[in-house]
């Protein structure tokens, strides 16, 4: 196979080609006297510092042509306008946007390398390598403990007392980690100046870890910006001039306040946020790649924004999340991976976002490998036919699907035919119904290989239906009533395939008012279970239920399975890349 290699100025292209045996064949030179751009060759791999400026003045109804294979730098700034359609040209690759610039003029110190840099990055990336922030602990999922002092300090044991500067990151909470730059450091505690959520500060013992001083770039992959420099250990060794991309905190693509804007067939990579959507109407993206993103890829607002065949590839915190005026907002046949999961764990929302957000459709999507949800969903929402796994991987108390309705009022939703599998956390369910959530309809699902099927914390009213549980690590479906009256009623359980364990129930049914209530949360008719029943239920006051007891207690019929029951059967998928 024929390789081509690219190492562009504004004059000169070297290109150096080898047969298919990896022998050299030709080494050519070329002087550019009118253009400094490297023109694309087809199906070949280039390595390039040549950049071109994005389009500085565009009017409505304007048709923004990229062109294919290359790569534009700088943030693209669309606010306001209409009828616009940004798009690339050509049938070669995605034209890239990205904030990021190229790093050169490196020097070697050992196995770490240094440039000179005008401000410190938010993000690095060697070649298509994201690379992390160095960081103490080493171990990407290593937590420190450390003793909670105040709200606002912490009694930490570190090798090197050089930390003022440096950013402390902790976890509050199972499904909260917060951040915040070391304020002062003495007799080994340390002190940030205030607290990002006022509520959560340090507990009095606390998991944390710290990033940004030079002396924790001690492992390659690292880099670590500090007086004017960027330091950079590659993990392969070699120089990196030429391969680094440094980010600022900046967005890629700014449609804020946009009407009948159209994202198409583009690539986005090192953004803070890749697509700012915030406030538009009628907002289209399509058969886009976002890659790398540090807060989110991708934010919608306002009406009608309609989302398909987009790759979210790798983020630090969030997927897509919309703002709470979002309205008829829909996400499709798209896929979401390794959402949170870039570098040392910071806070994450999830992969798609809707927290008070109404009117959406979120169809045929696959979320792999989120730090928390896979999908959040509010008020009169769909949420059909996607494909979840290993959801909720750094963060707990989190679902593979998650809702609630803190206002009590009905959510008219449902969650029909997903299939949500891999999940961890004790407290991590494949669907999740928090905080008084009712009026959701939970149909024709396929929840495996779980800490838990399903939790109905204080929700009511709701139809759970032909869904098909299997190997939950705890319990398949769970009741856990908190609130400070009885909360769970009215809720409708019919039809669903249970697979049970040893010691795994079907049900568990708790509350803080005891067991009086608890058989008044749910009815249940036409449930099969398939395994052992001799503890099929565990009730609050009661205790473990085999088959029979079950039976008397809740009127329902013969639990046995009679006959295999298919699966919950996918409309169309997305193509995995």
């Amino acid at each position: 196979m024929l390789a081509s290699f690219l190492l562009c100025d504004t004059k000169v292209i070297i290109g150096i080609l080898f047969d298919d045996h990896g022998m050299l064949r030709q080494i050519a030179c070329f002087l550019l006297l009118s253009t400094p751009l490297c023109a694309p060759v087809r199906g070949e791999r280039q390595v390039r510092l040549a950049v071109l400026p994005l389009p500085d003045t565009i009017h409505d109804g304007d048709t923004i042509r990229l062109r294919c294979g290359q790569r534009y730098s700088g943030t693209l700034d669309l606010r306001g306008r209409s009828n616009v359609t940004l798009r690339t040209e050509g049938d070669c690759a995605k034209a890239t946007v990205t904030p990021a610039q190229p790093v050169v003029g490196w020097q070697r110190e050992g196995p770490v390398w240094s440039a000179a840099i005008a401000n410190e990055p938010l993000m690095v990336q060697l070649d298509d390598q994201f690379i992390s922030l160095a960081h103490h602990p080493n171990a990407e999922d290593a937590w420190l403990s450390g003793e909670g002092m105040a709200p606002d300090r912490l009694r930490v044991t570190v090798p090197n007392h050089d930390l003022v500067g440096a950013t402390v990151v902790w976890r509050p909470e199972d499904w909260l980690i917060l951040s915040q730059r070391v304020a002062g450091y003495k007799d080994g505690q340390l002190r940030i100046a205030s607290l990002p959520e006022p509520d959560f500060g340090f507990r009095e013992r606390t998991p944390y870890y710290l990033e940004g001083q030079r002396w924790m770039l001690d492992t390659p992959g690292e880099w670590v910006f500090d007086q004017g420099r960027l330091y950079l250990w590659p993990p392969d060794g070699r120089s990196p001039e030429g391969r680094v991309w440094a980010a600022p905190r900046a967005t890629a693509i700014d449609a804020r306040g946009t009407r009948n804007v159209r994202i198409q067939g583009v690539r986005i990579s090192l953004a803070a946020r890749g697509i700012d959507g915030s406030n538009t109407q009628s907002l289209t993206i399509t058969d886009t790649e976002i890659v790398n993103s540090f807060d989110e890829a991708i934010r919608v607002g306002g009406t009608g924004a309609r989302i398909s065949r987009v790759q979210v590839l790798g983020t630090r915190q969030h997927g897509l999340r919309a703002e709470d005026d979002a309205r008829d907002v829909s996400v499709t046949d798209s896929v979401f991976e390794r959402i949170g999961m870039l570098g040392m764990p910071l806070r994450s929302k999830g992969a798609i976002v809707f927290e008070q957000a109404r009117g959406h459709v979120i169809m045929r999507n696959r979320v792999d490998q989120s730090a928390y949800l896979g999908i959040r969903m509010f008020r009169d929402a769909v949420v059909t036919d996607n494909v979840i796994t290993r959801a909720c991987q750094r963060l707990s108390d989190c679902g593979g699907i998650y809702t609630f309705a803190r206002d009590k009022q009905p959510l008219a939703s449902r969650i029909e035919r997903n299939q949500v599998s891999g999940l961890r956390g004790r407290l991590s369910h494949a669907i999740y119904l928090d905080d008084f959530a009712n009026a959701v309809i939970i149909r024709d699902n396929r929840l495996s290989d779980n800490p838990g099927g399903v939790q109905l914390h204080d929700a009511f009213n709701n139809l759970i239906a032909n869904n098909h549980f299997s190997h939950s690590v705890h319990e398949h479906l769970l009741f856990n009533e908190t609130a400070s009256s009885h909360a769970i009623v009215a809720n409708t359980i019919i039809g669903n395939r249970f697979v049970l364990a040893t010691g795994v129930p079907a049900y568990r049914l708790w509350s803080r008012h005891g067991g009086a209530h608890v058989l008044r949360f749910a009815s249940f008719e036409k449930n099969c279970y398939e395994g052992p029943l001799d503890r099929l239920a565990q009730l609050e006051g009661i205790g473990w239920l085999d088959a029979a007891a079950w039976l008397k207690s809740t009127d329902e019929p013969d639990p046995h399975c009679s006959a295999s029951t298919s699966p919950p059967q996918l409309t169309r998928q997305p193509k995995q890349k």
